[in-house]
């Protein structure tokens, strides 16, 4: 049986809920389909608790980097949408309305994978 792989990135957390995940339904003889749509459903709902967790904070004395500020945020929603794409760039490149040579030269250009 071959399990798709994931990059696991972010927190420990995001590791353990996954490990845990798999060996639950792997011992419950779930589908190789069962298993990648229970990962993929619990990556995504980490990374939406992340973006809820994560707001912009302005120091009123140093300010803030906007260029630093954007490229996380570019990041973060491209990663968003290769998670919900299942890491298939096209269909990233579609959720984020992006020509797929955009998405890559972005993802190239902020060093994601």
């Amino acid at each position: 049986m071959q399990i798709q792989a994931y990059p696991l990135e972010g927190t420990n957390l995001d590791f353990r809920v996954v490990s845990m995940a798999t060996r639950a339904f792997v011992q419950s003889r779930a589908t190789v389909n069962e298993l990648d749509n229970l990962r993929r459903t619990v990556r995504n709902l980490l990374h939406q608790v992340d973006r809820m967790a994560c707001g912009v904070q302005i120091d009123a004395d140093k300010g803030v980097d906007f260029y630093q500020a954007v490229e996380r945020f570019e990041a973060e929603l491209i990663r968003s949408a290769l998670d919900l794409s299942g890491g298939r760039q096209n269909q990233a490149a579609r959720l984020l309305k992006l020509r797929n040579s955009t998405l890559n030269s972005k993802m190239k250009q902020l060093k994601l994978r």
